[in-house]
């Protein structure tokens, strides 16, 4: 059987990104904002996270419909709860870009939710690693950037 040079290209680089991936999710102590709650959270996205790229590496030939499906509805479920405590948070201290931030979870919660059940059917593995990819961008650059922005706010008024 013979693989076109593209198919090959992109299984190559598919190969490379979940080699990448495994190396990006795990959970480091370094990601903390010393607000408890809300760590234990953002400990709880990156096992779903975790969980994703587990799916996304199993073979090929298996097929993850139900897995992905199951991670989806937790992480919309979660997130839900998540971005309403963290917004709690954002009002208590009156955070001057509570907005921006909220638009940032509605921007999230609306990606999750274009996902398409018949698409994820069809292309489980490119949609198993769409979702990792906006998993692993959100866990960087909200939760690791923008989250230490208010955290650091929130424990000045805190005086923590």
């Amino acid at each position: 059987m013979t693989i076109w040079p593209i198919k090959k290209l992109m299984k190559e680089r598919t190969e490379r990104f979940k080699n990448k991936v495994i190396q990006m999710i795990e959970w480091k102590d370094s990601y903390r904002l010393g607000i408890d709650i809300i760590d234990e959270q953002h400990k709880k996205l990156f096992d779903i996270a975790e969980d994703a790229e587990t799916i996304m590496v199993m073979p090929e030939h298996v097929d993850r419909f139900d897995e992905i499906i199951t991670i989806l509805n937790e992480l919309r479920d979660y997130v839900k709860y998540h971005f309403e405590q963290e917004e709690k948070l954002l009002l208590e201290i009156q955070y001057n870009k509570f907005f921006d931030h909220k638009v940032a979870h509605n921007d999230f919660i609306e990606h999750i939710n274009a996902f398409n059940i018949d698409e994820i059917d069809e292309h489980q593995t490119e949609k198993c690693l769409e979702l990792v990819r906006i998993l692993i961008d959100w866990l960087i650059e909200h939760v690791l950037e923008k989250d230490k922005q208010w955290a650091k706010v929130y424990k000045e008024k805190k005086n923590m």
